[in-house]
């Protein structure tokens, strides 16, 4: 299976580690395309004459969306995919985000009934929660960058509810570093993997830090999946 990876800045990725982890001999190439500007990124038949599936990621989620065929209603409304597959039949995207985030906050709000989110951010994967929050019922309550003055330092604790378990979700790119005010009882998760400026002091500061390692493993599951159901000789 020939793979790669389109975003900016994307030298921190896993992507290659983890798909030689689930693909193991099947992995025949995986490559990195960087770039900064999206003026610079090529057509879409260039990545499928190289390509067996592409991994999209920040910011260019929303790039070949309307140049891809997508079958499913709730990626068409978020209006963002991270994953394309070339086939005989047509080129094809999906948002394996979508199953990931959705997989994972049924599993807290199976443990912690009363689940409230606080979400940081207003890019692509914090409409993809306010979507998936929707769906399952979950109380959600949104901070913007554009709107929030001095949103690095937000008072995170005034927004405790006796009864109820706090889950931050930090949606924001690697350029933002949370360091405000919280009561001790979050659950923290973000979205951002092997990030030491918030792995090093917030599993201190709250309940309970997880970062964006296990949401990293089930896009890719997901995404395997999504290329074999497309091209079966491909399993």
């Amino acid at each position: 299976m020939r793979l790669g990876l389109l975003g900016y800045p994307i030298q921190h990725s896993k992507s290659p580690e983890l798909y030689r982890k689930h693909l193991a001999s099947r992995l025949s190439s995986y490559e990195l395309f960087s770039f900064e500007n999206k003026t610079l990124i090529p057509e879409l038949n260039y990545f499928r004459s190289r390509l067996d599936g592409l991994n999209i990621t920040s910011p260019y989620k929303s790039h070949f969306f309307h140049e891809v065929e997508i079958n499913d209603l709730s990626v068409m409304n978020l209006g963002a995919i991270n994953t394309i597959g070339f086939s005989p039949e047509g080129i094809f995207g999906t948002n394996t985000d979508l199953i990931a985030v959705k997989k994972i906050l049924k599993n807290f709000q199976t443990r912690y009934p009363h689940l409230k989110i606080l979400l940081l951010g207003d890019g692509v994967m914090a409409n993809l929660t306010r979507v998936v929050a929707s769906h399952l019922g979950l109380p959600l309550e949104q901070f913007s960058r554009k709107l929030c003055h001095g949103f690095n330092e937000l008072n995170l604790s005034k927004y405790y509810q006796k009864g109820s378990q706090p889950i931050v979700i930090n949606a924001c790119s690697r350029d933002f570093i949370f360091t405000g005010n919280v009561t001790g009882e979050e659950i923290f998760w973000d979205y951002n993997y092997a990030f030491p400026p918030h792995a090093s002091h917030l599993p201190g500061l709250v309940k309970t830090y997880i970062d964006g390692q296990e949401l990293l493993e089930l896009q890719a599951i997901s995404a395997i999946e999504f290329w074999e159901e497309l091209t079966p000789k491909l399993k």
